[in-house]
């Protein structure tokens, strides 16, 4: 079907859909200047968010009815223990309602872009690519602001470094989130422009580690770096024999030490060797790279497993179960925090979404040898690294449009191209 016929044929309802999707990082921008201008932000990002999630599950009703039916069937997977916890507590179950729609969203925008893609597969690949453009410009904007001293710090000022006003984050709120939303939006603008145009990748390469570097996260330096070095070479290794991937894999770690070794002045350059100095002499390694989170992790444990039943834990205890005795109810560690709040159907679902994503994009590189699916297992193994360690990846409310959407892109793509067997691509689509 050729781009002027699908516009006579296409519904407003997607026209609209792929309106909000391309700016919605400016609301999130916009949400983050309220909240620390004013201390409210009104609901605006959360609105904007529920809109687009209502208005792709009301596409995908009318196109795809069994994956439209999935959704509800994950919030009875996931609901039963913070419900329980509920009954005995009393309050709200908002939060984690609110939570639970987080967490399938990606699933959401996943699969409303394959079923998008039913009508036109060129049209819903160059509407993603304007999206992830669009997005990317509003932060990159959103960092020369910072860069000019508007917007706000990374990192609250600490009486034991030197540098009050260390890192910035622009008019975003959440600079772990933005981290990985830089990683994904990255990702995807690097493979493509080292295909097209590499002028415009060099310039993407340079702008991801500016803004990385001026954001002062580990996960957006070292994830940008590792994506600026890696993705020009993921055509030559997905196509090596084991014994060149292994001198590939040896010449990479060796560019690793290297980086490693000159780490030292390249974060005192940034202006992040103090902290992590600081928190290395009190905590260690594990405490440079966890930054707390197994203190978190440990008492949340102690906590819950002290006010609920083994059987009750089993099932989750729900955000509602952990904030009533906690202020700090985050470990900000995914598979332990969805653990604790959704139990053993938590892990599960933490599980399937990594390692699904990860399984049809090795399924891709196989059958088709697709540099984007390849470029798609590097990014999503280190946003599981990132989410292990980290957290707030499967939960974040900024990630889930741009990787649904991206993960969903490899499988177009292969199936527009040449096609190995009708019997391997219905196992990939599984």
């Amino acid at each position: 079907m050729r781009l002027s016929t699908y516009f006579q044929q296409v519904q407003a309802l997607d026209k609209l859909i792929l309106l909000l999707c391309s700016c919605y990082l400016l609301v999130d921008a916009c949400n983050g200047f309220l909240l620390n201008q004013f201390g409210r932000s009104f609901g605006l990002s959360a609105l904007y968010k529920v809109l687009m999630l209502m208005l792709m599950l009301a596409s995908l009703s009318q196109r795809t009815g069994k994956a439209f039916l999935l959704f509800p069937a994950l919030f009875v997977l996931l609901l039963p223990g913070a419900f329980y916890s509920w009954l005995q507590l009393g309050g709200s179950l908002a939060a984690d309602l609110g939570l639970i729609l987080k967490l399938i969203s990606p699933l959401i925008a996943f699969y409303y872009l394959l079923s998008l893609a039913q009508l036109d597969k060129d049209f819903a690949l160059t509407s993603l690519h304007r999206i992830f453009v669009l997005n990317y410009l509003i932060v990159l904007v959103n960092f020369i602001l910072g860069a000019l001293g508007y917007g706000y710090t990374s990192y609250l000022p600490q009486q034991h470094l030197t540098q009050v006003d260390l890192g910035s984050k622009g008019f975003f709120n959440a600079a772990n989130e933005l981290s990985v939303v830089l990683l994904v939006l990255s990702a995807w603008l690097l493979q493509y422009y080292w295909q097209q145009q590499k002028l415009i990748f060099l310039a993407v390469a340079a702008t991801s580690v500016w803004c990385a570097s001026l954001m002062l996260t580990k996960t957006g330096l070292l994830g940008s770096l590792i994506l600026v070095l890696l993705i020009p070479l993921m055509p030559w290794l997905i196509r090596l024999n084991w014994a060149r991937l292994a001198l590939a894999m040896v010449l990479l770690f060796a560019s690793a030490a290297l980086v490693i070794w000159q780490a030292p002045l390249l974060l005192s350059q940034l202006g992040l060797a103090e902290k992590l100095q600081h928190i290395y002499q009190q905590q260690g390694l594990l405490g440079v790279l966890l930054s707390s989170r197994d203190k978190y992790a440990a008492e949340i444990w102690q906590v819950v497993s002290f006010y609920y039943s083994d059987a009750h834990r089993l099932f989750g205890v729900g955000l509602i179960g952990v904030s009533e005795h906690l202020w700090k109810f985050w470990a900000e560690s995914d598979p332990f925090d969805l653990y604790i709040f959704y139990g053993v159907a938590g892990l599960m679902f933490f599980s399937w979404i990594f390692i699904g994503f990860i399984a049809q994009n090795l399924r891709l590189c196989r059958l088709f040898s697709s540099d984007l699916a390849a470029t798609l297992v590097l990014l999503n193994l280190l946003l599981l690294m990132v989410s292990c360690i980290a957290g707030h990846v499967i939960s974040s409310g900024m990630l889930w449009p741009v990787w649904g959407f991206i993960n969903a892109a490899a499988l177009i793509h292969c199936q527009s191209q040449a096609k190995p067997t009708e019997t391997e691509l219905a196992h990939v689509t599984q």
